[in-house]
């Protein structure tokens, strides 16, 4: 048999493999032949996603800059922080932040990404790495996605920028964006300080064409030279094919995206978040769900509809709304409404939601504006003494679970205390996988033990607290104070026979259960789900919790 490089010319080859974006996909074509290996493998597949950091890579970018094939070959390129601590802050972190930069090739490595500045680098050389930077981009004619987690955003802002190389390729479909400027932190070096936001620069504003748009934007959180929201909406709207959007506005005040939902028209919309200080009125995002009937997650943060969760529409629906919704995460009162309204028949998995039998209003409502709604029937009332009242979202949800208005839901998650989980086991026994948010630590797990087998299907728990563990050495030591951890694993494998996976933090045990040797259980990361015992695996039993 015949070398397929004596059939197609090596060039061929080059040009087929290049239409491969994924490197799983280059991988596995790479494997089928060592012929393509030989082309694959190094010519392409170590190519096709990059994370670093700008200030530690001058070889990268200049190799790139003069080499326009390879350049090609770059499908995902992330910048990473220069010190993790810049971004995390708030609720929005990608696994990419915290992701150590990939191994580069060996031509290009010369000892770049394993420099350890101490400090920031000065205003000076920030901006000479970006013009090389740049010049990289501009040669990356396939690129698809691009992710910015550094601090502050880009310093070059003109017309050659990076947002404009961006933009000019006519390729990028996602964009990943922390929109952080120094004016919000502090100890900020000479020169950042007048760095602009991503939400008031120009050629980033003006980016069109994509798919998927995840951004985080401190923008808003400026004491002084305030920035212009419809900037951002006008962004988002421009982008009529979006998929995907992850808007995360970190404001000290509340934000309206009302004229952004009455505005924009995205016909393949399937997953929406809008997570922070966003408000929205209930006439203006009930006719955005109907006028997107494709989406399938939504994400909903606490003030859109707020205060006017109560109101029910005049005349019962007609159809269906959001007839394709999968997963919901929003509080009680966001489910009322939406149940009320039509949505719900198709919703698998909820999440987030807070089941406490008193609140403060005013802590439920903070800082919900006064936008006028067209449905709104005299003054929306509300309690402003301060004190804790009977929770009126908590026996309106719990009707909903009994009342099987939400019948494909298979995944809850919830908020509370052993007495919560009591009335939602109550209402709600069919639940397969449960997610208790934070509290059910590790001395309170037999008192939610009775609740938990009565849920006769539960093959899936989520306690992201009920386990010790070593959290910087996670796969390393995942036995970590292992016999109190046995103890609380077979308590829970004895309450639901049905039990599979307890998930907690990134980590999950899988259970195997059946043959002689009783319970069995395996540390694994998420997504490895499958409950047999692999070879050279490390198994843990019940029958020896020193093991």
């Amino acid at each position: 048999m015949s070398a397929i490089t004596d059939v197609l010319p090596v060039e061929t080859l080059h040009e087929v493999v290049s239409f491969l974006d994924s490197p799983s996909d280059v991988l596995s074509f790479g494997l089928s032949n060592k012929a393509l290996a030989d082309i694959a493998i190094p010519h392409h597949c170590i190519y096709r996603v990059f994370r670093a950091r700008i200030s530690r890579s001058a070889a990268i970018w200049r190799f790139f800059a003069q080499a326009d094939l390879t350049a090609g070959e770059v499908r995902e390129l992330d910048i990473l922080p220069e010190n993790i601590s810049d971004v995390c802050h708030g609720d929005y972190g990608p696994d990419r932040w915290m992701a150590e930069p990939l191994v580069v090739p060996k031509e290009l490595a010369r000892g770049g990404q394993n420099q350890h500045f101490s400090g920031r680098p000065s205003f000076e050389q920030t901006r000479a790495d970006e013009v090389l930077l740049i010049d990289a981009v501009k040669r990356m004619k396939n690129l698809k996605r691009f992710g910015w987690y550094r601090s502050p955003p880009p310093v070059i802002v003109d017309q050659n920028d990076l947002w404009h190389a961006l933009g000019s390729s006519g390729s990028l479909e996602e964009l990943d964006v922390v929109d952080e400027p120094f004016s919000v932190l502090t100890h900020a070096p000479a020169g950042y300080i007048a760095v602009k936001p991503l939400a008031s620069t120009e050629t980033f504003l003006s980016l069109r064409g994509l798919k998927t748009l995840t951004i985080c934007t401190h923008a808003y959180d400026q004491t002084q030279d305030k920035v212009d929201f419809t900037g951002i909406v006008g962004m988002l709207a421009g982008n009529k094919d979006l998929e995907k959007l992850h808007l995360l506005l970190k404001s000290p005040i509340t934000m309206s995206i009302t004229a952004l939902i009455i505005t924009a028209q995205w016909n393949h919309l399937c997953s929406l978040n809008i997570s922070g200080r966003a408000h929205c009125i209930p006439s203006a995002l009930l006719g955005f769900l109907h006028a997107h009937p494709g989406i399938e997650e939504l994400i909903l943060a606490p003030l859109i509809i707020g205060k006017r969760w109560f109101q029910k529409p005049k005349n019962p629906p007609s159809k269906p709304l959001l007839p394709h919704l999968k997963r919901l995460q929003c509080k009680a009162f966001q489910v009322i409404w939406l149940v009320e309204h039509g949505a719900g028949s198709t919703v698998t998995e909820l999440t987030g939601v807070l089941l406490s039998e008193r609140v403060v209003m005013n802590d439920v409502f903070f800082d919900d504006p006064d936008e006028l709604d067209e449905n709104d029937e005299g003054d929306i009332e509300l309690d402003q003494s301060g004190e804790d009242v009977p929770s009126p979202f908590r026996e309106p949800f719990l009707d909903i679970l009994k009342s099987n208005r939400l019948p494909s839901l298979t995944h809850l998650g919830v908020r509370g205390d052993s007495n919560d989980l009591g009335d939602v086991v109550a209402a709600f026994p069919h639940i397969r996988e449960l997610t208790l948010d934070f509290w059910v630590r590790q001395a309170r797990l037999d008192e939610v033990l009775p609740h938990l087998a009565c849920l006769p299907l539960l093959n899936v728990f989520k306690a992201p607290v009920l386990f010790e563990y070593d959290r910087y050495h996670l796969y390393k030591h995942p036995n970590y104070d292992f016999v109190g951890n046995a103890i609380r694993i077979c308590k829970l494998a004895k309450a639901c026979p049905l039990l599979e996976r307890i998930v907690f933090e990134n980590i999950q045990i899988v259970l195997i259960r059946g043959g002689g040797d009783g319970l069995k259980w395996v540390f694994r990361k998420l997504g490895d789900n499958e409950p047999v015992m692999r070879e050279d695996e490390d198994v843990r039993y019940a029958n020896d919790p020193g093991g």
